[in-house]
């Protein structure tokens, strides 16, 4: 299982070396900005003002772009970060296994003294641990960025923001990897579907404020329990992270319970 895991991992180095970074620039342009916006908050204030309410909440949980915290929260934690570590944790969700069926190679793996489980395991970890270390990465510049540009934000509330944001991408990921172990048809519908779940997400709950009757369905999606902005304010009631982790849990048995029954490679 040890060797399956590292040898992933070697086999996606340079894309591990890419995503960081990628999401470093990312921040980090995001971030050289805000004394800008700090010492020009009057006139950015009129800007913001004449935006539609609609607009805004597909930028920002806060509806405030200015303050630290809802500057942290609008430029980072609630859309960039989150769509960025979705798109990897979706991107590998839906290859770990199903690239290997694709190639003909999981065969190869099986003829080893290792079980559908422990390979589904390695697999599974493989992925997770590709997003936190790149979510970590991220979390990290944030908070050292936060403290160049002399950006008002507790250490802590940071961290728990970034967290929170590696658990909504894995669950988006989960998903990606429970249909693509469904089969050819899986392996097929895999990065479509999780990303419906992830966007079409974003934007419900985006919508949802300003749209009375999306409140209900928006429910049914993760990113309706991720608020950045009440993370960063530490008013966010921590309960409504154990819908991301049952969503994740519950894709890890069902794609188990579905691995181990079906024929390889269809």
């Amino acid at each position: 299982m040890k060797g399956v895991i590292f040898w992933t991992l070697w086999q996606r180095r340079w894309s591990i070396v890419w995503w960081a970074a990628g999401l470093t620039a990312f921040i980090f342009i995001n971030m050289v900005f805000y004394p800008s916006f700090r010492d020009q908050s009057a006139e950015f204030e009129k800007t913001f003002a004449q935006i539609p309410d609609t607009a805004k909440a597909l930028l920002s949980d806060t509806g405030d772009f200015l303050s630290p915290v809802g500057y942290l929260s609008s430029q980072i934690f609630y859309l960039m970060m989150p769509m960025l570590l979705g798109i990897l944790a979706i991107s590998a969700g839906a290859s770990l296994i199903g690239r290997e069926e694709k190639e003909g190679t999981i065969e190869l793996l099986l003829a080893r003294p290792l079980s559908r489980t422990k390979l589904l395991a390695a697999k599974a970890t493989t992925g997770a641990a590709i997003v936190i270390a790149i979510g970590i990465v991220g979390t990290m510049v944030t908070t050292v960025m936060a403290k160049a540009v002399d950006l008002a934000v507790p250490f802590g509330a940071v961290m728990l923001a970034g967290l929170a944001a590696t658990a909504l991408a894995l669950s988006f990921g989960a998903v990606a990897f429970m249909i693509s172990v469904l089969g050819s048809l899986g392996r097929a519908a895999s990065i479509g579907v999780s990303t419906v779940v992830a966007l079409g997400g974003y934007i419900l709950v985006s919508l949802a404020g300003t749209v009375s009757w999306l409140a209900w369905p928006a429910k049914a999606f993760p990113f309706y329990y991720y608020h950045p902005g009440e993370i960063l304010e530490g008013t966010y009631h921590w309960s409504n992270m154990l819908f991301i982790l049952v969503l994740a849990v519950v894709c890890g048995v069902v794609s188990w319970l579905a691995f181990r029954r079906r024929d390889i490679g269809v």
